[in-house]
């Protein structure tokens, strides 16, 4: 079975797209574009997707500065994790 790049990638999109454009700002003014509860959000979402828990690596302190990066970092994480899963269990089958 393919990793369902696609898939998992507009899961990831539409969690981020869902997030509250009206947060206040942080603090120091500055504030990420994907901030860390928008990063559980898109975590929880991926993780119902595909039928895996994501480690809390996935999920940075403070979130990502920009979609583009929360996008293909995530996705690098979950092809990983899945091509593992996919690997264990073929040598269950065995």
């Amino acid at each position: 079975m393919q990793f369902p790049e696609k898939v998992i990638e507009a899961a990831i999109r539409d969690e981020i797209a869902r997030a509250p454009a009206d947060r206040p700002p942080t603090k120091g003014g500055w504030r990420p574009e994907v901030d860390s509860l928008v990063v559980v959000m898109v975590t929880l979402r991926v993780e119902r997707e595909l039928g895996i828990n994501l480690p809390e690596t996935v999920m940075p302190p403070g979130g990502f500065d920009d979609a583009e990066t929360c996008v293909r970092s995530i996705l690098a994480q979950c092809r990983t994790l899945w091509t593992e899963k996919q690997r264990q269990e073929g040598e269950k089958v065995s």
